[in-house]
């Protein structure tokens, strides 16, 4: 704890006052029984189970989408492709998505339609796609167009998901919500990715992908129904909502310096990202079920991490542990230059899971405290944005990198690359607008 409270730059109050995010006050939530905090109302409780289900189903696409596709003959570039669409489909998507988030009566509907209706049904289909493509090289390239797919209609109710979250969980208890509800999550994901692992090995082939996939569209399913269960709150007229604008988001310098610190960590993050699955197995050797458990040690740091978390994400500011847990994100590649065999593997799986999975709630944390509540679909978009755009640059980068050097070059750039992100968080930014309403210092990236 201690090192948390020291862990400040030698520099004067003044300087200091001027690369520190500035937001709305923030009080702890009283401390009510957690069943109360987490459970207290209607919206509350659907809205943690369909995290719960929707991770379940999210796990065993992030972990074995790449495999399935290598299993059925995808080349390093065509793995690479997989990442690209994501990207790609999050750049075009997330703009809209704004505009709609703010224009329409429902933001629920968006979501279900999106994310929950199409994002759901394109699961169904990678399993199904063997079935109809007889060519493999047909398939894996049915699996590219579908996480196309995937991703357009979840970066397009992105914000009205945002936008949503933020009118039904109070701003007094949204720090420990988000930080529990996504502690939830990675728990089912510790036991989703293993199950499919050995589920795959137990059935065999290609066969065996296909009814994980199945089963992980049932999941989504039953997400789908949780998320239609949340009561929403009616909105006001579209003529009495307040309105913010892309000229005053972009005019935020220490959001701008934010933006710029998250693009290059996760454009060298990506650089070497979605090759570690053909490395684990091609390079290392290892099986279906040696990945599921690799998973189990990633998602245990992970909640080991965020159990952690949980005991200062309230004590302290969330653009300190922004920081800290940026540092931590270097050594993950560098550590899988020593890896010889799949149980190597375990120490990077270790420090990213639990790097990650405190990253992933901090930063989503500073978003929901610093953005003005007028224009949260536009901030929420603009980062999603940032993070899709360097997963689409990053792997574009990497797959010639790949190619031309080979694996290794690219963990050591992106080793490099990360560190340069972690630096750029304590680049003093002169404030260009005055400061949001509300003295306290919020949480900043």
């Amino acid at each position: 704890m201690r090192v948390l409270r020291r862990l400040r730059l030698p520099i004067g109050t003044d300087l200091r006052q001027r690369w520190r995010f500035r937001g709305r006050p923030l009080s702890d939530h009283p401390r009510t029984s957690y069943q109360t905090r987490i459970f207290g109302t209607p919206a509350q409780r659907w809205f943690y189970w369909d995290g719960l289900t929707a991770n379940a189903s999210d796990t065993v696409v992030q972990q074995f989408l790449s495999i399935y596709a290598i299993a059925l003959g995808a080349s390093n570039t065509q793995v690479g492709l997989i990442a690209i669409a994501n990207g790609l489909a999050g750049a075009l998507a997330l703009y809209p998505g704004a505009r709609i988030a703010d224009r329409v009566a429902s933001r629920k509907l968006v979501v279900l339609i999106g994310a929950a209706g199409i994002g759901r049904l394109t699961v169904l289909a990678m399993a199904l796609a063997p079935v109809f493509l007889r060519d493999p090289s047909q398939a894996v390239y049915a699996l590219i167009a579908l996480t196309f797919l995937r991703w357009l209609a979840g970066s397009t109710s992105h914000p009205s998901w945002v936008g949503l979250l933020a009118d039904i969980i109070p701003i007094d208890l949204r720090r420990f919500y988000v930080s529990q509800r996504m502690l939830g999550m990675t728990i089912v994901g510790a036991f989703a990715a293993p199950a499919a692992g050995f589920g795959i090995r137990a059935i065999g082939g290609i066969e065996g992908f296909q009814w994980i996939f199945a089963a992980a569209f049932a999941f989504g399913i039953a997400s789908t129904y949780c998320y239609a269960r949340i009561p929403e709150p009616p909105r006001p007229s579209a003529a009495e909502r307040p309105r913010g604008s892309i000229r005053e988001m972009l005019a935020d310098g220490f959001f701008t310096r934010y933006l710029a610190a998250t693009f290059m960590l996760h454009t060298t993050t990506m650089i070497v990202g979605p090759f570690f699955a053909a490395y684990l197995v091609r390079d290392l050797g290892a099986t279906t079920a040696e990945v599921g458990v690799l998973a189990t040690v990633d998602l245990g740091a992970a909640v080991a991490a965020q159990l952690a978390l949980g005991f200062v994400v309230s004590r302290y500011p969330t653009e300190r542990l922004v920081r800290i847990v940026m540092f931590t994100s270097p050594l993950i590649p560098f550590v899988w230059l020593f890896a010889q065999t799949p149980w190597h593997a375990a120490i990077p799986h270790l420090i990213g899971g639990a790097s990650w999975a405190v990253y992933n709630v901090v930063s989503f944390n500073l978003l929901m405290e610093y953005a003005p509540p007028k224009n949260i679909p536009r901030y929420a978009a603009t980062h999603q944005m940032t993070v899709l755009v360097a997963s689409f640059l990053g792997p574009t980068i990497g797959t010639v990198i790949v190619a031309t050097w080979g694996i290794r070059a690219a963990m050591v750039i992106s080793s490099a690359g990360r560190v340069i992100a972690a630096g750029m968080m304590f680049l003093p930014v002169r404030q260009s607008t005055p400061a949001p309403p509300g003295g306290g210092s919020a949480p900043g990236g």
